[in-house]
């Protein structure tokens, strides 16, 4: 049930005591956050989940797309989420929900971020649609609350030039720039060859592919103890998707023709058990790129591309990755658009592109500009629509490899129904590029499952591990944690029994998201 409490009968409510500790049971609609006189409304959704204060409280500003899925994914790992949203109702909406509180009022007014607990919080993080809004909210969190580490998202593409530096900027531990993240994202999925087979995990010294059963003739009907010990034990299967769902199998597990299964280990020895992904492009003539936005742009450099700046009126050379030229096979990248004064930009910046102007929407641009005959079509228009279209009708037209850019999850029923070979969703990649931030313990997410419900986990050992050097049979690990493969002195392991973790190592592991808290007790700081 929820209650509106009017502001001038407001009470705390529900407050008790574990262990010393004051935690708050707040469920009703109206008490404010640890006993503030904020006069801004507070919805809190009442829940089965318990109400105890967790380990970690992040505060997220702005209950759109991104906030909404950032706070459903920390809720899901059990962390305290606060988010403040000063559409009233928006607000009303996102606390029917999710099990978090939600305060209603304006981020830059420090009132608003005081009644939002803001003080005692871990993390604060802005994701408006607003880049002001979000970088002055976070000075304010800066200057006002000094233990709380802050993440901004802004678009303008002069923050991507802060990407991995390092630098605080006015204040804000860590800038987000969606286009930066999804070039980078992009930029992987190009170089490990554009194979639907092989799954993006971030980490280079590891694989994760999907193989249907029904093309593998060795898994049917056999168990994963019987296929390993006759295939080998240098790979794993961390999952299984059937039609009722993702499962995680054990040595009885059997395999049936319909299934699909997720195989880990090292590239080369997935090669050598499984064969060369057939649909791997290891080197390639020619890309297209449908728009010239700040992905694009973004990409090219990611991609290695030479680039010219102007300096003193005059051009100067900024060099180019010759190196990442030559592992695609020095491609020939052809740029789309219909505007001409932005490939003008583009192509004075990057003056071995092919800039051509034509109408994204004309129905024989495919035709007319010869897509078909590329090996990588990349659609990455602004309009997620035209993307997906354009991407079909490359891979109609003879193009070997298409890529869709979308922004959210508006097609994600449809994407299913459609056979375009990758997707990149940049709200998850965003989501993604956040949550490794905020998690503790050197924790980075490799890939989400379907169905959302587990995920690879990388994580650093560091010299705090209390258990360095002992055998994993030995370490009683809570159930439900599956090391998936281990990082040690640059190599992969497929782990056993025996095998031991030493500082530094990278430690992947298939958990539910649920159990994340549990990991971090375990590896964190």
């Amino acid at each position: 049930m929820r209650l509106n409490i009017p502001t001038s009968r407001r009470l705390f409510v529900g407050a008790f005591v574990l262990e010393g500790t004051q935690y708050r049971n707040a469920y009703l609609w109206g008490a404010p956050l640890r006993g503030s006189s904020s006069s801004e409304p507070c919805h809190c959704q009442n829940s089965a989940r318990s109400h105890i204060l967790l380990s970690m409280k992040i505060v997220i500003l702005g209950a759109g797309l991104l906030g909404s899925l950032i706070a459903s994914e920390l809720i899901a790992e059990n962390k305290d989420v606060v988010i403040i949203e000063k559409n009233s109702n928006t607000a009303r909406s996102i606390a029917n929900e999710l099990d978090c509180i939600v305060e209603e009022g304006d981020g830059e007014n420090i009132e608003t971020l005081k009644a939002a607990g803001v003080a005692d919080a871990d993390w604060f993080i802005a994701c408006t649609g607003s880049d002001e809004t979000n970088i002055v909210s976070c000075g304010f969190v800066a200057e006002n609350f000094k233990n709380v580490q802050t993440i901004a998202r802004a678009r303008n593409p002069y923050f991507a030039s802060f990407k991995n530096t390092g630098k605080k900027i006015l204040g804000v531990d860590y800038i987000i720039n969606p286009e930066a993240e999804t070039a980078e994202s992009i930029a992987r999925i190009i170089f490990r060859g554009m194979s639907p087979e092989i799954i993006d995990v971030k980490e280079a010294g590891i694989q994760l592919r999907r193989i249907l059963c029904k093309k593998e003739p060795r898994f049917v009907d056999e168990s994963l103890a019987d296929i390993r010990a006759r295939i080998g034990q240098d790979f794993m299967v961390p999952a299984v998707l059937r039609e009722e769902g993702l499962t995680i199998p054990n040595g009885d597990f059997v395999f049936e023709e319909e299934d699909a299964a997720y195989i880990l280990g090292e590239p080369s020895i997935l090669d050598k058990l499984f064969g060369p992904c057939k649909d791997t492009l290891r080197k390639f003539s020619s890309i297209v790129i449908l728009g010239a936005g700040t992905v694009t742009t973004l990409l090219l450099k990611e991609l290695g591309m030479r680039q010219l700046s102007a300096s003193a009126g005059s051009q100067r050379n900024k060099g180019h990755d010759k190196g990442a030229l030559s592992l695609l096979g020095n491609p020939k990248i052809k740029v789309i658009y219909d505007n001409r004064e932005t490939l003008k930009t583009l192509s004075a910046t990057f003056p071995d592109i092919e800039a051509i102007n034509h109408q994204l929407s004309d129905e024989y641009l495919i035709k007319e500009e010869n897509i078909g005959s590329a090996d990588i079509v990349l659609c990455l228009t602004s309009e997620q629509s035209i993307n997906i279209l354009s991407a079909l009708l490359a891979q109609d037209a003879g193009a070997r490899r298409s890529l869709a850019l979308v922004t959210n999850d508006l097609y994600s029923p449809l994407l299913y129904l459609l056979d375009i070979n990758i997707v990149v969703n940049e709200k998850t990649v965003m989501s993604g590029a956040i949550l490794d931030k905020v998690r503790k313990a050197k924790i980075r997410r490799l890939y989400s499952f379907p169905h959302n419900e587990y995920e690879l986990i990388e994580i650093q050992i560091t010299s705090s591990f209390e258990q360095l050097g002992v055998e994993i049979r030995n370490m009683n690990l809570p159930k439900g944690f599956l090391i998936a493969f281990v990082i040690h002195g640059g190599k992969t392991y497929i782990p056993t029994g025996s095998t031991k973790l030493f500082e530094n190592d990278l430690v992947g592991l298939i958990i539910k998201k649920e159990h994340i808290g549990k990991l971090e007790s375990v590896f964190g700081a």
